[in-house]
């Protein structure tokens, strides 16, 4: 979803910021600022894509936020820290995802390696998404049990940056993830897939 077309989603829009609230601040305890149920940063002001998965009934299952690595992004403007010893990546071809959050109320379904199906189905419209618009790479940011999930899923990726502890023990450091065919077709092999609105 792009900002050409996010008032035909309004609904969703909306479900994701009060979801992001729900499991980041109330559930996870991080240092999000939330306003009347929803968290928002100042990244969602810069016209970013997102990836959302919804169901038959219209409810939103799990989100996530692309920006480009050109311009502003969370792990050149807030989390430092993972890449002192680093350069700040800013390439036209590597995107950031960050903000990926899934309702754990509605997404119960789980493949026989124990990757939630829909942990995999937005992962899966991720990297199409970066394909199909001549990505080469995606960075994001992560806790090191995502980390673990996201091999598990079938992401290719290194490590890029240092484990740095915020939110009072929440060890965090940077990916720097593959974007191929090879990928997508590891997530399309346990795929199950709800209904998927993602950017072009």
């Amino acid at each position: 979803m792009t900002p050409l077309n996010a008032a035909e989603h309004k609904s969703l829009i909306e479900q994701m910021f009060r979801l992001r609230a729900r499991q980041f601040a109330n559930r996870r305890n991080w240092r999000v600022s939330v306003e009347d149920g929803r968290e928002i940063d100042y990244f969602d002001t810069l016209d970013p894509t997102y990836v959302l998965v919804s169901n038959d009934a219209g409810i939103l299952v799990a989100s996530l936020r692309v920006l480009p690595t050109t311009g502003p992004h969370m792990l050149a403007d807030v989390f430092r820290d993972i890449m002192a010893e680093s350069s700040v990546i800013r390439h036209p071809l590597i995107w950031e995802s960050s903000r990926f959050c899934i309702d754990p109320a509605v997404a119960r379904n789980y493949g026989p390696d124990g990757i939630n199906m829909v942990t995999r189905e937005v992962l899966h419209g991720l990297f199409s998404l970066a394909r199909d618009c001549g990505v080469q790479n995606v960075v994001s940011v992560y806790d090191l049990m995502v980390e673990r999930i996201l091999r598990r899923a079938g992401c290719l990726f290194d490590r890029i940056g240092s484990v740095v502890e915020y939110d009072d023990g929440l060890l965090t450091t940077a990916g720097l993830f593959e974007v191929s065919d090879e990928v997508i077709d590891r997530l399309t092999s346990m795929r199950k897939p709800e209904r998927l609105l993602e950017g072009v």
